[in-house]
């Protein structure tokens, strides 16, 4: 009887251990830890994202930004096409910008108990005592002057999908999409 048993839990192991072992098996998302205060974090890629600190990351995708200092996550979607004739791309980041574009934000404002789901690397980026709104992404495409149409240009087309401001740290959160052509 011991050595059914034996045999069973020993396959269990083995079987536990290739799953966990399994790039193919779990998603491919770099685990990080969790902040209560963001959304869940939902955009996926076949690279393993990186933080990079860029300003024209943020000022040449939002002209009306005038981002001073930014951290930014930029990875391409996975595609079911190979190669894919029009790359999708996601992007996440958390940027420094002047009294006037905060101004110009709050006024499309609402309230909001989580804030945009960024790349969890980028959480360093965004102090605990920073009070946020949220901004509808309409009003921050229109206010920062996204090119939404511009799937050619060196950046491609852009949409922000959520956006938060903190007047008092100068802040923005914000996460979006892009088609590169």
């Amino acid at each position: 009887m011991k050595t059914p048993l034996r045999l069973i839990v020993t396959l269990g192991a083995v079987v536990a251990l290739t799953a966990a072992c399994n790039p193919f098996g779990a998603s491919s998302r770099e685990r990080l830890p969790e902040d209560p205060r963001f959304a869940e974090f939902t955009f996926d890629s076949d690279n393993k994202p990186t933080v990079q600190e860029r300003t024209d990351s943020f000022n040449e995708r939002w002209p009306g930004l005038q981002a001073t200092e930014g951290h930014v996550t930029i990875e391409y979607s996975p595609s079911d096409l190979f190669p894919n004739p029009d790359p999708e791309l996601w992007v996440t980041g958390v940027a420094t910008v002047p009294d006037e574009t905060i101004t110009a934000l709050m006024e499309g404002t609402t309230s909001s108990t989580l804030l945009p789901g960024i790349y969890p690397g980028l959480y360093q980026y965004v102090p605990q005592d920073c009070h946020f709104v949220t901004i509808p992404a309409d009003h921050a495409n229109s206010v920062l002057q996204t090119n939404q149409d511009a799937i050619y240009s060196e950046w491609g087309s852009f949409d922000i999908t959520d956006f938060a401001a903190s007047t008092d740290c100068n802040l923005i959160i914000v996460t979006g999409e892009a088609i590169r052509g």
